[in-house]
């Protein structure tokens, strides 16, 4: 018996096959000419085993390799539909396994790294999710994370057959009715590939939020976050609650704001953006009306301008969350009024008039955040 072994590369938090990405296309083209030229009957059996890069929450890498795998099932079965009884696919959860090998030979890492990264991926005595934030938080991970971690999100493929008696020829990326009329195509290492497909801005994200805190207490609010470079981002956000219940109770607001963010994590692939610890500087204004029965009435303004801090994890495929806190200045002027006896009337109270200046906490957010990924660099090939 002899083997065959192939490899199938998928986009980050992709399931679905691109014959662009990587070098698959002359994957499937070898694949199906090496196939024709062993003969279906010499087959003895066909294994995929599909999984996904380390990072992220471990449950859901597991699903993504599921996902792969009947991708690739469904691939198969459809081109190479004879081979069905013989076909295995695998859903083998992350790549660990082959981080270590693409680490071990890795000539650019010192000794001492290597021992350094060895240490983190062998420590059992741990959990999964620490394990990955020590290892993102080494110095070599940024390295790791560009040169390695997109090859490792993959399908290999093995085809064990009865061994032949000639030799076959380079796989070409061109019909079998014309291979003896075209000359073969250089072989392409994809790690080469990486920094010209994966991390060019391929893709724009525009992230949408809403603050739960605010909707807790009916203070509708709406945001929207675009990111600038790799660490730059720039917030626009509405607050807009406007109710009131005769003469008794109102919650009426209308504030405005903006934000500009520093993200202290090189964003240079959109899988990250928006992602990590931020530093902001912010400014907004308001108009207000608030009363609770007799208690608290009053109307007036504010402008307030300070710092924020937050973090922003990724909470499940298509959702953030965001915590943040903000310090700074807050002036506002206020004017008083009352109800009258029987609620029918709302009367002005000169006597309280004025203006307060704060300097403290100014905003409280845990948002849930839509990142909305809009291709404007067709890349072509989907299956």
């Amino acid at each position: 018996m002899d083997t065959l072994s192939y490899e199938v590369h998928f986009r980050w938090d992709k399931s679905k096959l691109d014959t662009l990405y990587l070098g698959n296309n002359r994957t499937f083209s070898k694949m199906a000419y090496q196939l024709d030229s062993i003969g279906v009957k010499k087959v003895d059996s066909v294994l995929i085993v599909s999984q996904s890069s380390p990072e992220g929450p471990y449950y859901y890498n597991q699903n993504l390799s599921r996902r792969r795998a009947a991708t690739m099932r469904g691939y198969m079965e459809r081109r190479h539909s004879e081979l069905k009884p013989r076909l295995s696919v695998v859903p083998d959860g992350e790549s660990w396994e082959q981080l270590r090998h693409y680490i071990a030979l890795d000539k650019k890492l010192s000794p001492g790294t290597k021992k350094r990264l060895y240490n983190i991926l062998n420590d059992n005595t741990v959990p999964i999710e620490v394990k990955k934030r020590r290892l993102s938080q080494d110095v070599a991970y940024r390295y790791l994370y560009k040169k390695y971690y997109p090859v490792i999100r993959n399908s290999r493929i093995q085809v064990v057959y009865q061994k032949l008696n000639f030799e076959r020829s380079e796989p070409m990326d061109m019909p079998l009715t014309t291979l003896h009329q075209q000359s073969p195509l250089p072989k392409i290492d994809p790690l080469k590939l990486v920094a010209k497909q994966l991390f060019s801005a391929d893709t724009l994200v525009l992230a949408c939020k809403t603050n739960l805190l605010y909707d807790a207490i009916t203070a509708l609010n709406f945001e929207m976050e675009l990111p600038i470079g790799n660490h730059w981002s720039v917030t626009v956000e509405d607050v807009f609650p406007w109710w009131e219940k005769g003469n008794k109770y109102c919650l009426q607001m209308w504030e405005m704001g903006a934000e500009a963010r520093y993200w202290f994590r090189n964003n240079n692939y959109y899988a990250h953006k928006l992602h990590g610890h931020f530093l902001g500087l912010y400014g907004m204004s308001s108009k207000f009306d608030f009363q609770n029965d007799y208690d608290i009435c009053y109307q007036g303004e504010y402008w307030s301008a300070g710092l924020t801090y937050g973090y922003a994890i990724k909470l499940c495929r298509h959702l953030n969350m965001e915590f943040s806190l903000s310090l700074g200045y807050l002036s506002s002027s206020y004017r008083h009024y009352y109800p009258a006896d029987d609620y029918s009337l709302l009367w002005r109270d000169k006597s309280k008039v004025g203006r307060i200046s704060y300097f403290g906490p100014t905003k409280l957010k845990v948002s849930l955040v839509l990142p909305i990924r809009i291709p404007y660099k067709k890349k072509g090939g989907a299956l």
